[in-house]
């Protein structure tokens, strides 16, 4: 069996590097169950952050004994009353927030219907120890058409994917395009990108109807930042950038997400995962500013503008790389082409520069011109 060929050059393709490109599929099929699974399979609550209200001996001794039965699933503290229990849960500082007095327990199953599913069953066991009825408040329930309360999921993933995608294809076909005009572009399709998801979800299935502009401004980092990232570590790795940037935004990144499952269900390795990933900070601003009405985003928007920021600082490490400037490199490439299609000529006449006399005689020319001379005497 013959190894193939490079299309129009003849060369013939190791079978060596064949077998080591069929390595990264295999690692797909390795790497995508092992997050996956790892971080969603068996979803269990790990220091879930739960309050219990009141200030009374009483409330106190009710989260002595939930956080003694709970251990390391549960981080249990106090609050003095529901007005301040209310707006933890909607500022998403708290999963819950029970009333020993009263049987109310505070929850918002549009941040993950599993948490609060999870919490209202810690806290039913207390109330029936306690022999008080337990109310359930639901303060924010998912949109009528997102009954999971994870649509918003496929915006960040369609973004994310998208903008890793645009800058891998500049990385293979836009080898002699000028940074600035990548850039240009990335910017251009982040907005195209942004309309396009919002008229999906916002337009043609209606999942939501408020919070457009936010979201979209949302989507359109997720893109940007996903796509610089990519360029700058392409610019450094070359093709073994592809394994690079799946591995961040798609096989770590979209488990560590939190928005399939619940961070405070998921072990503690997706927890710090969903804490330092771009993912973790798209998720959390997404349902912050589609159902919490942008409560505590401001460090998600960190988060996110670091890895823009390290993007930016990888592309320069990798400008570092090269003499050259993304200017000059599409017309050293035609040189070197030109080089290669035209080996007889004499190297210097690959090189001329764009500034010199257009009336000069080339270096081929003059070889030729001292040829003839000798030949005539």
């Amino acid at each position: 069996m013959s190894s193939p060929q490079l299309p129009g050059t003849g060369t013939r393709i190791p079978t060596t590097i064949i077998l080591v490109a069929m390595l990264f599929p295999l690692f797909m099929a390795f790497a995508y169950p092992a997050s996956y699974v790892s971080a969603m399979h068996q979803p269990a609550p790990h220091e879930m952050k739960v309050e219990v209200i009141g200030t009374a001996d009483a409330a106190q001794q009710v989260a002595r004994q939930v956080a003694a039965k709970g251990g390391d699933a549960l981080d249990v503290s106090t609050v003095p009353d529901a007005a301040a229990a209310r707006e933890d849960v909607m500022d998403r500082e708290t999963r819950a927030a029970f009333d020993p007095a009263t049987g109310d327990l505070f929850v918002a199953t549009a941040g993950g219907r599993q948490a609060a599913a999870t919490a209202q069953g810690v806290f039913q066991q207390v109330a029936a120890q306690t022999g008080t009825p337990l109310k359930v408040n639901d303060l924010k329930k998912p949109a009528a058409k997102d009954t999971l309360g994870i649509a918003y999921m496929y915006i960040m993933t369609a973004c994310v994917t998208a903008g890793y995608v645009t800058s891998t294809m500049l990385g293979n076909l836009g080898k002699g395009m000028r940074l600035r005009s990548k850039l240009g572009l990335i910017g251009l399709l982040s907005v195209v990108a942004a309309v396009l998801t919002m008229g999906v979800t916002w337009g043609f299935y209606g999942v939501y109807d408020s919070h457009l502009v936010p979201a979209g401004l949302v989507a359109m980092g997720a893109y940007i930042t996903a796509a610089v990232f990519q360029l700058g570590v392409g610019g450094l790795l070359g093709q073994a950038a592809t394994i690079v940037g799946i591995t961040v935004f798609v096989i770590l990144g979209i488990p560590a997400s939190g928005v399939a499952a619940s961070p405070d269900l998921m072990p503690g390795f997706f927890q710090v995962l969903h804490r330092m990933l771009p993912t973790g900070a798209i998720g959390e601003l997404l349902q912050r500013v589609i159902y919490f009405d942008g409560h505590g985003a401001g460090p998600w928007i960190l988060l996110l503008a670091t890895w823009l920021l390290l993007g930016a600082g990888l592309l320069w490490l990798a400008s570092l790389r090269s003499p050259h400037s993304g200017e000059d490199r599409g017309a050293i490439a035609d040189q070197v082409e030109h080089a290669r299609k035209h080996p007889d000529e004499p190297l210097l006449a690959a090189y001329d520069s764009d500034d010199s006399d257009d009336d000069a005689p080339s270096a081929s020319q003059r070889g030729r011109h001292r040829a003839q001379e000798v030949k005539h005497a």
